[in-house]
């Protein structure tokens, strides 16, 4: 398979559309549909299936994925570093974060990164521990920020620890002002978080051996604090988001006793197969970190 066939493959891939990948890699469809079917004449099986609703990849192209973009995070690297010896920063730069992360950090690393460096684009795609991790192992991001909780086998930069806290609406009033225990939440109306989106919220409600009892389920921090907010329950989630100015409004926050966290870091499949860009942006958030 060439790199533009492995191009192409990974467009329709993430597209779902031959059309689409067509305008984005400025081909003709006709184009991309003769790319495809030498694909798969050179490959001996089916990559696609075309119905009304898209195109949706075989069994047998999902296998190839990965390997396919292995292939071109390798030639992304090769061409920043050809780039960097010419005195040139130019290529583009993934990154797989989680909700809290993308809303306090980011803004803090991207745009310094981007002035610096005007010629990388940084693309950021935004989810769960587990689609973070997924990401980097299939090739879809290269840098991704996680709890090590969920780092298993990746290459992993710890850097920092964030504080696990309970929020509650204004009327609750703890035994110890500022802090509140697991015996003091059992029994209450709980928001929650879905169990794949933060494992380290449902690790501590399983050590604490606190049942859960939640009509209320949301997927990110901001929600979580105003369902809080306007009475549904309390909550256990990381501290990160509350530093903002302002985000925690309307809830009480509470530290919990015994205190409890989550390790933040920077994963990656190799931390020495970093592309140049990769390796600037690491460095760059380690000393950020530091001084947190």
């Amino acid at each position: 398979m060439t790199l533009l066939g492995c191009q192409i493959f990974s467009t329709i891939a993430q597209e779902g559309s031959f059309a689409r990948t067509a305008e984005r890699l400025h081909l003709t469809p006709s184009a991309i549909s003769h790319a495809v079917a030498g694909m798969e004449s050179e490959c001996g099986f089916p990559l696609f299936t075309r119905t009304k609703a898209g195109v949706t990849m075989t069994a047998a192209a999902e296998r190839l994925l990965p390997a396919v973009r292995r292939v071109l995070a390798s030639t992304e690297s090769l061409d920043q570093s050809i780039a960097q010896i010419n005195g040139l920063h130019k290529g583009v730069l993934r990154l797989g974060v989680f909700n809290s992360a993308c809303v306090v950090w980011l803004p803090q690393l991207v745009p310094p990164f981007q002035a610096e460096y005007p010629g990388i684009e940084v693309q950021v795609y935004q989810g769960s521990y587990a689609d973070i991790a997924g990401w980097l192992k299939s090739g879809v991001v290269e840098l991704g920020f996680l709890s090590d909780s969920c780092a298993q086998d990746l290459d992993f930069v710890p850097l920092y620890i964030d504080p696990l806290v309970c929020i509650a609406p204004p009327g609750f009033t703890p035994r110890r002002p500022g802090h509140v225990s697991a015996d003091e939440l059992r029994g209450r109306a709980f928001v929650s978080q879905r169990a794949d989106t933060d494992a380290d919220i449902q690790s501590y409600l399983k050590r604490s051996d606190l049942h859960v009892d939640s009509a209320c389920y949301v997927i990110d921090d901001e929600s979580m604090v105003g369902m809080v907010a306007c009475g549904q329950g309390v909550a256990i989630m990381p501290q990160l988001l509350l530093t903002r100015q302002g985000a925690a409004a309307g809830v009480q926050v509470l530290a919990l006793d015994p205190p409890a966290g989550r390790g933040i870091g920077l994963a990656c499949l190799d931390q020495n197969s970093l592309s140049p860009a990769a390796r600037e942006f690491s460095r760059r958030v380690r000393e950020f970190a530091g001084g947190l």
